[in-house]
């Protein structure tokens, strides 16, 4: 017995000691400087250099420590509810990231953020970060309503392809109903019926809204499964759901009646598209209360006036068509084209911009724009565009300009454009850019432009290779008896020690943060573990910036906060966004 209780000792020894071992190894950062020469450098900026030798963060005073945060109760939490479109490993994020926020203050952050007119750069995080995988919040929320914003959301901003892979790897959605319209009716408009029903494929057991059924029986009586259509009509009927206009087309539709009455219905798109093709003689004179929809299906169906036929003395026609195109009911080429058939004598073109105030708005409109096309004189024809741009936007119709000036102002090289028109130029032209193709040319003499921006960018970059590289660079750096570290070159060598990378003992001296702040709240939410909502605080920051716009102050305690919260691939997308000097 004595024996047996030795040996236990033994064991339970031996146990702990590996146990302790293992907790030691995990704790040790990777030093890269191992069997590495130290490199001497002074910095003349003594002001940068902590007399302690030590440099603390405001971060590293208030350490966050990665704990099971996850306190909400697992009955709180329906786990098939999970949906996105992105893997949260892809972004270092988890399934949990919304659970420890707030729910309302989570919709006011949002509605926060919908205030402001997003950057690219804010609003490729925001997208990011609302649709990956996650759990659906839970505290003072009902969990639909954050869903229901993600979805609105996808339409408010068009994004037709991914709605469909949205629905596409997220088939058993609730409250997909208004994603189904919107797609449906978008190739609707544009008459393309096939296309349009193809779109029932994304239908599930919870898709019960009514105008979804009806279209879903026409599609079937439109791939002539007749049967199939009857039975699906019986159901919605018993529902008392049919109407009698949907009634009557309908059973002309299936050959239950021979004729059917002339009766045109606009109440929506479904009805609309029922009465042109179940009417040989369709008509229909569109006004401003049209929804864009129709005005869509008419301009696409080739049932709106000739435009060679529009009288062109008919002021209110023709402000109903410039109205239409500003708000993307009508074909925006096609007005300019109306534009151009105005006729206008010699002296108005020569004195245009003094005739015009005596014209009708649409005929000034007409006049400037034909002045501007045929000017030759680049500081003439600048003014002109400015004038009419104002044009447009006195009668609230600036979105009918919008592309066309973009596309004048795309064939003028920013270097011929007069210093007084520039930022009209630049605000107008709305010109791609290609920043993010650019070669990135490397600059060794300073640390956050030197090549040590590779363990960003490449993914191969090895430890080794980032030793060899950090010694070279390092090496020029000493030469300059002034440099000093700035917030970038901060931002670049916190985010190596935040990835385990163990720098030398001088080089930690030399540089130092200590001036640099973190906004308190962001520290607050961040311990709480409210990963979704810090995040979007920082897209609310970032809000109408790009990236590379922002002050290095700023930059740091969004790179900060993210090396802390262990978000290391979000942080690497702005650290190659902000860092690099692109050719």
């Amino acid at each position: 017995m004595k024996n047996s209780k030795l040996l236990n000792n033994l064991i339970f020894q031996l146990l702990l000691t590996i146990v302790f071992s293992i907790q030691l190894m995990a704790a040790e950062s990777i030093n890269i400087w191992k069997g590495s020469s130290e490199i001497k450098i002074e910095s003349a900026e003594s002001n940068q250099i902590n007399p302690d030798g030590e440099k603390k963060s405001l971060f590293e005073e208030r350490q966050i420590v990665k704990t099971n945060i996850f306190q909400v109760k697992n009955e709180d939490l329906d786990f098939n509810k999970v949906y996105g479109l992105f893997d949260p490993e892809e972004n270092d994020l988890s399934l949990e990231i919304w659970i420890e926020s707030d729910g309302k203050i989570l919709l006011e952050q949002l509605k926060k953020i919908e205030t402001t007119n997003l950057s690219k750069d804010s609003e490729k995080l925001l997208f990011k970060i609302l649709f990956t995988n996650s759990y659906l919040p839970v505290k003072n929320i009902n969990s639909s309503d954050f869903l229901d914003y993600k979805l609105e959301w996808l339409i408010k901003k068009n994004k037709v392809n991914i709605m469909e892979e949205f629905l596409s790897k997220n088939p058993g959605i609730e409250n997909n109903a208004n994603l189904l319209k919107y797609l449906i009716d978008k190739d609707l408009s544009e008459a393309d019926i096939n296309k349009a029903c193809e779109k029932i494929k994304f239908f599930n057991k919870r898709t019960n809204d009514d105008y979804l059924q009806k279209f879903k029986i026409y599609c079937l009586i439109n791939g002539n499964n007749l049967a199939e259509a009857q039975l699906q009509y019986d159901l919605l009927n018993e529902k008392g759901s049919i109407d009698n206009f949907y009634n009557k087309k309908i059973n002309y539709l299936l050959g239950y009646s021979e004729e059917t009455d002339d009766e045109v219905s606009d109440k929506n798109l479904l009805n609309f598209y029922l009465s042109h093709i179940a009417n040989s003689d369709f008509q229909y004179d569109p006004s401003m209360k049209t929804s864009k929809y129709i005005w869509k299906y008419l301009s696409s169906s080739n049932l709106l006036e000739d435009p060679n036929s529009i009288d062109l003395e008919d002021e209110t026609k023709f402000n109903l068509y410039e109205w239409a195109t500003a708000n993307n009911s009508y074909n925006k080429k096609e007005l300019f084209s109306i534009y151009g058939k105005l006729l206008f004598s010699f002296d108005q073109f020569l004195n245009a911009e003094e005739i015009y105030e005596t014209l009708p708005l649409y005929k000034a409109r007409a006049l400037i724009y034909q002045t501007a096309s045929l000017s030759d004189n680049l500081e003439k024809k600048l003014n002109l565009l400015v004038l009419l741009n104002d044009l447009f936007k006195k009668d609230d119709i600036e979105n009918a300009f919008s592309e066309e000036l973009s596309s004048i102002l795309s064939n003028i090289e920013e270097e011929d454009v007069p210093s007084k028109y520039l930022g009209f130029y630049q605000i107008k032209a709305n010109l791609p850019t290609e920043e993010d193709f650019k070669k990135i040319r490397f600059n060794n003499k300073i640390l956050h432009k030197s090549k040590l921006l590779n363990y960003f960018i490449e993914d191969n970059y090895t430890v080794e290779k980032l030793e060899s590289d950090l010694i070279s660079v390092y090496k020029k750096i000493k030469k300059d008896k002034k440099y000093y570290f700035s917030a970038k070159d901060v931002i670049l060598l916190d985010s190596l020690k935040a990835d385990g990378i163990k720098l030398p003992k001088k080089l930690e001296k030399q540089y130092s943060d200590n001036k640099l702040t973190i906004p308190k709240e962001l520290i607050d939410l961040s311990d709480q573990g409210q990963i979704g909502l810090v995040l979007l605080k920082i897209i609310e920051i970032i809000g109408e910036d790009q990236l590379e716009d922002l002050d290095p102050k700023t930059l740091y305690f969004i790179t900060a906060t993210l090396n802390k919260l262990d978000l290391k691939k979000i942080r690497n997308n702005i650290i190659i966004k902000i860092l690099p000097y692109r050719v």
